[in-house]
């Protein structure tokens, strides 16, 4: 086998606190208790609070207000379709099974039928890119562990105001789509190019618009770089998408890919910590648009049907980035930008801009510190953030 269909896929730290999973009735309340385990908490009280998940009403999604996230969490002028590419997600948990893209023709089709023609049946909410079926729940050697999957799934799109665990940034906005490209041990778990092509291009020929990818690897391919390229770079692609990738923090000498493409739509996520300091081990990412977003002390969910745990690493600062850009897009103005406007007029413009910064790293492209990533170009008379530091100007578009 050659040496690249042999590479391991790299997922940026997950590491749950025993507490979190040491029994059902523990997990099943996790999220409701008091946890304090992080410098950045914005203030003593949550800053929405029309928001009665208790995991934000304790204080326990501190990250939400870090990033300015509730400014998002109002009626959105469009959904935005967000591609999750991970170990499958936990798709009947009660933070989730409302927030799946759901593909219509297959849901009111005839089970076993390729209703809609594009090569997969019953493809409902996603794909299975290892087992090549529609179920996306984690599989095998997952299933006895924290799903990073359904964590991951859980920081970009949970449901608001459902009484129970957290809200996710673009939990009023997302649409989830759940592609499994990877499993936990044996073939599964190892990195194959024609896997993550295939899934890519299934992703947004069906109308996904932010792809979202925790994992990272280190070779790749030409057919794999042109899939990239097409999805993020041409201006020409008849299904552009905005890539959001992981930058690792496990001391690894590069980024990796996908965050190691220079393509103009992708967005890496810079993994930020405690006294807004980059998290040790980061590794050195291209220069362009990265932005920093919080990575440890973060709760999520982690099986079905409710169970929650606190974990850390650069996945958590990728899912949260790719839940509040899809937040920030929904919203007018900014709803009727294609990809590339949306990234040119309001990523490089705006958010690239912030005088939110991290402090300054110790390598380059961090010497001088990353935005961090918020949504307070959405602060607004009536509606405002305290970690916003200033009105942001009129609107760009």
């Amino acid at each position: 086998m050659p040496l690249r269909a042999r590479i391991i896929f790299l997922f940026a730290s997950l590491v749950t606190t025993g507490a979190a999973v040491s029994s059902a009735a523990v997990e099943n309340h996790y999220a409701c208790r008091p946890l304090v385990c992080s410098t950045l908490v914005p203030g003593a009280e949550p800053q929405d609070p029309s928001t009665h998940d208790c995991g934000y009403a304790r204080r326990n999604s501190w990250w939400a207000d870090y990033t300015a996230a509730p400014l998002v969490w109002s009626r959105p002028a469009r959904e935005v379709v967000v591609a999750l590419f991970d170990d499958g997600a936990a798709v009947d948990h009660s933070d989730l099974r409302n927030q799946l893209w759901t593909n219509e023709r297959e849901a009111r089709g005839s089970r076993g039928i390729d209703d809609d023609g594009n090569g997969y049946v019953d493809d409902i909410h996603g794909w299975d890119f290892i087992d090549s079926d529609p179920n996306v729940a984690p599989q095998g050697q997952c299933t006895r562990r924290p799903s990073h999957g359904t964590f991951m799934a859980s920081l970009i799109a949970a449901q608001r105001n459902n009484n129970i665990g957290i809200a996710g940034a673009g939990a009023e906005s997302v649409k989830l789509m759940v592609l499994r490209i990877t499993g936990c041990g044996g073939p599964a778990g190892r990195f194959d190019p024609e896997r993550i092509r295939r899934a890519l291009n299934y992703s947004v020929t069906m109308g996904a618009q932010i792809l979202s990818f925790s994992a990272h690897w280190v070779q790749t391919t030409a057919a794999l770089d042109a899939a990239f390229a097409e999805a993020a770079h041409s201006l020409t692609s008849p299904h552009p998408a905005i890539i959001v990738a992981s930058v690792p923090n496990k001391g690894e000498p590069k980024a990796g890919y996908p965050a190691a493409y220079a393509f103009r739509r992708i967005i890496r996520a810079i993994p930020v910590g405690d006294h807004d300091t980059i998290a040790p081990g980061t590794s050195p990412a291209p220069a362009g648009l990265n932005l920093a977003a919080p990575s440890a002390c973060i709760l999520g969910a982690t099986s079905a049907p409710d169970h929650y745990a606190i974990a850390g690493g650069s996945s958590n600062s990728t899912a949260i980035l790719s839940g509040l850009l899809a937040g920030i897009w929904s919203q007018l103005p900014y709803a009727t930008l294609s990809p590339e406007r949306f990234v040119e007029r309001v990523v490089r413009a705006r958010m690239m801009e912030s005088p939110r910064r991290t402090a300054p790293g110790k390598r380059a492209p961090y010497l001088e510190g990353v935005p961090i990533a918020d949504a307070c170009l959405l602060d607004r008379s009536g509606r405002f953030a305290q970690v916003c530091k200033t009105r942001p100007r009129d609107s760009l578009i």
